[in-house]
């Protein structure tokens, strides 16, 4: 079968053992790959007494069966792990190479587990793989690192995913950065794990070439593909000069776009322009493009250096809409040079922006309430607006110094620490900080946090672009257009998209792929490109299918963890607070979410899927461990 390497590498750090081991024939037919793989691997691996900081969770480093191959955006690879940040199942996917050349080297999964007694590196070159010392590289930077181990391996071309200080002191939202620190596995602490592992970083080189079922077709079909992204005047151009940042205007117009911890406008008036791309304040800071593995979108930013005090390296990653809503406008920042330098210190000590964002922003509305004060900052005052103290907040955040020890818990256990009423500021679900999306301006995004597995994440299936945005033909056959105002019709739409969006991902396509309807505006394109690569015939039904499979098999990991119904919810803030961006928006979430239990074949009081979906699903092991024979 083509777009696997067939082989799971496995590192036991304590004991520094490496094995491998075959990818099980059944496994690709259930799970696909990517964070499929990874979730039947955690839940099958790590018991629910295993903490997030304990030798014994697992570190897997995924890829899906077209990563590194020629399709369009095919460089994903989805770091999986038990969270420090929620306690329950953990994902973060990357861009860039290095998902790429993991597989080139003759891996679809990287297993990582056990504890180092010092800093360490894993250096894979195809079959040659070896333990090294990395004592030399644990307190730089991710990004002087990175070009540190290139320099004394002798080989720039390296792939290197490596920790920042906010790996090495494990906060609970460090990342896993890569690419010359530039693209991040940013969400739900999956670097504070491997900084518990003394694991500094894991080096790649791969010499293999990936086997694909019909090249011919393929490459066929990508041409195509590739006309498409680059036609003027279509709907990818737009994407391509502006990325992400060019959401950010119509996000805040329809009030998608947060600001002032989600609290906009009781902290003061934000002006949007003073951050929008194009013809706004963004427009100095853009250099130019850059690109992940084989792809034509080119979304990623590159930034000017600037002057003074927030200049920073020139032509380093720049901002996205996440990270200059979270870093900018949430924290009533409206300096774009200063969002530039707090993007690139995340970056280089290795921060999630959207969860330091918010565990700022929180740390702010705490400070303009009276709940801490300097005395408790160190002096830094943290009130809306002050770049200058943001920027001295998360140096203390990364190195753990002062409050910043606090903030690094997240903003649930700061919450709890500093007490005095701080739980109604702290903006989370099931832990994890929200993304920079608001479901007061779209129902069905309120369903969608509500029952994500990993928490405030947008990554898992959310219907902003259905529902805000003219309500165009929706995908995968839905019935619309959709009204964002209204809950009818919103637990299907968030079913069915967050089982697509799992089943896509477990391909190992990066999401904006279908930003645009598909490749040609049919997502069946997806399922050619498969079958060229693999071999393997699926129908939109059967990606479904692996979509809904996996995403209750990493419900099932949460619910043995101690997840419970209550956590299908959210913050106090979005269900009684109007957005008046958003028409004076509330989310009704108990509109929406019996319809959504009754679709998914979960018990409406605990949310557990029943034994027949498990079993319908073919997960009649997980049947037994969680309703019994």
């Amino acid at each position: 079968m083509g777009g696997y390497m067939n082989q799971i590498l496995r590192v036991e750090l304590t004991k520094g053992k490496v094995s491998k081991e075959p990818i099980p024939e059944e496994w690709k037919k259930q799970y696909l790959g990517s964070y499929g793989f990874g979730a039947r691997m955690l839940y099958d691996e790590v018991p629910s007494w295993v903490g997030a900081l304990d030798p014994e969770n697992l570190l897997l480093f995924t890829t899906g069966p077209v990563t590194g191959t020629p399709v369009q955006t095919a460089g994903r690879h989805t770091v999986v792990c038990k969270s420090p940040l929620t306690g329950y199942f953990g994902d973060s996917s990357c861009g860039g190479y290095w998902g790429a050349e993991l597989k080139k080297a003759g891996y679809d999964v990287l297993a990582i587990s056990g504890r180092a007694t010092k800093p360490m590196m894993i250096l894979i070159r195809d079959e040659d793989v070896e333990l090294r010392d990395a004592t030399s590289y644990w307190n730089m930077d991710a990004r002087e690192s990175d070009r540190a181990i290139c320099s004394d391996l002798g080989d720039r071309h390296l792939q290197i995913s490596n920790i920042g200080l906010g790996g090495i002191n494990m906060v609970r939202y460090a990342a896993i950065m890569h690419d010359d620190a530039g693209r991040a596995a940013g969400r739900a602490g999956v670097g504070a794990v491997m900084g518990h592992k003394n694991l500094h970083s894991v080096v790649v080189k791969g010499s293999k070439r990936i086997p694909v079922a019909d090249m011919a077709k393929l490459n066929d079909l990508m041409k195509g593909v590739v006309k498409h992204y680059k036609e003027k005047g279509g709907p990818v151009e737009e994407w391509s000069e502006g990325g992400t940042p060019n959401y950010f205007r119509s996000g805040w117009d329809v009030g998608d776009a947060p600001a002032y911890n989600w609290a906009d406008p009781d902290y003061g008036d934000y002006d949007p322009e003073k951050i929008s791309f194009p013809d706004g304040g963004f427009d100095p800071v853009l250099k130019g493009t850059n690109t992940c593995y084989v792809c034509a979108i080119a979304c990623r930013r590159v930034s000017n250096a600037g002057e003074g005090k927030y200049q920073i390296e020139d032509g380093m990653e720049g901002i996205e809409y996440e990270n200059m809503s979270m870093l900018g406008s949430n924290c009533g920042i409206h300096d774009i040079w200063a969002i530039n330098k707090l993007n690139d210190l995340c970056n280089l000590y290795g921060l999630d922006t959207i969860s330091a964002g918010s565990c700022l922003s929180f740390a702010m509305e705490c400070y303009e309430n009276g709940l801490i004060t300097k005395e408790d900052t160190g002096g830094v005052e943290l009130k809306f607006g002050n770049a200058d103290a943001e920027i001295e907040m998360l140096h203390m955040i990364a190195k753990r110094e002062g409050f910043g020890n606090v903030l690094a818990e997240g903003v649930r256990r700061a919450a709890r620490i500093i007490g005095n009423g701080a739980e109604k500021y702290a903006i989370h679900i099931k832990g994890m900080e929200l993304a920079a999306h608001d479901p007061r301006s779209f129902q069905g995004g309120g369903a969608h946090y509500a029952t994500t597995i990993s928490g405030g994440r947008h990554t898992e299936g959310l219907s902003v672009g259905i529902e805000t945005h003219g309500g165009k033909q929706p995908i995968l056959g839905l019935p619309g257009p959709y009204e964002p105002h209204t809950t009818e019709g919103k637990g299907l739409i968030t079913k069915i998209t967050q089982d697509w969006t799992c089943g896509h991902s477990t391909m190992g396509w990066c999401m904006f792929s279908h930003e645009f309807g598909g490749y040609h505006g049919d997502e069946r394109e997806f399922l050619a490109s498969f079958e060229y690569v693999t071999g393997m015939k699926l129908t939109m039904e059967d990606a479904l299918l692996v979509g809904e499979r996996v995403f209750n098999l990493r419900k099932a990991f949460n619910m043995r963890h101690g997840c419970t119904r209550d956590e299908d919810t959210l913050p106090e803030r979005l269900l009684k607070k109007p957005n008046k961006r958003a028409g004076d928006m509330v989310v009704k979430l108990d509109e929406m979410l019996p319809d959504y239990y009754r679709l998914r074949g979960w018990d409406p009081t605990t949310s557990l899927p029943t034994k027949d979906k498990l079993i319908q699903l073919g997960l009649q092991d997980l049947a037994s461990d969680l309703w019994g024979h």
